[in-house]
């Protein structure tokens, strides 16, 4: 009788290790979630900051992948306005990375 409950007891312990690891990596997936956006908008800014100090005036078309990048992962929580695009003046979107980066 004493071993069907130390088994049971066992399985119980397993159980709540499997539940405890897989809360650890829902939230562990959540925060990387949550810096990609931050990091890409970072790193936006730092090189739209170096290419207007080169005498930039508007943001190159190479840089349309990095910002569908962007507005993908920001579709939910970005306003239609608020969603920018290549070709445009450099101090009007970082203007606009600075304003999200703010609100988040």
């Amino acid at each position: 009788m004493l071993q069907i409950d130390a088994r049971g007891l066992v399985a119980q312990a397993n159980a709540e290790i499997r539940a405890a690891e897989a809360a650890h990596q829902w939230r562990k997936a959540e925060r990387q979630r949550l810096r990609r956006p931050i990091a890409l908008i970072d790193g936006l800014i730092n090189d739209l900051e170096l290419l207007n100090l080169r005498g930039g005036t508007r943001v190159p078309l190479a840089y349309e992948p990095r910002l569908l990048q962007l507005r993908a992962m920001l579709a939910d929580n970005v306003s239609a306005e608020q969603l920018i695009q290549g070709g445009v003046l450099i101090d009007h979107v970082n203007g606009h990375l600075k304003n999200i980066q703010a609100a988040g």
